[in-house]
């Protein structure tokens, strides 16, 4: 804001572009985060009881089909 504010328009520009770079690189890095902590999840509830296949999404689909019964 500050080198639009100074009319250097071509730095901003530069500098704009590089932050979406970041910022999607900072997204990348957050999805892949949250795929680490799902794996380790599902691998920490795979010794449950009942739970043969360690996918979470299942699990719960299967409690909650029980608790309906």
């Amino acid at each position: 804001m500050y080198f639009i504010y100074t009319e250097h328009f071509e730095f901003a520009r530069w500098i704009f572009a590089i932050s979406l770079l970041l910022f999607a690189g900072s997204l990348a890095l957050s999805l892949l985060e949250i795929q680490l902590s799902t794996k380790a999840l599902e691998l920490e509830l795979s010794d449950m009881e009942g739970l043969e296949d360690p996918s979470v999404l299942q699990y719960l689909k299967k409690k909650f089909d029980r608790d309906k019964d």
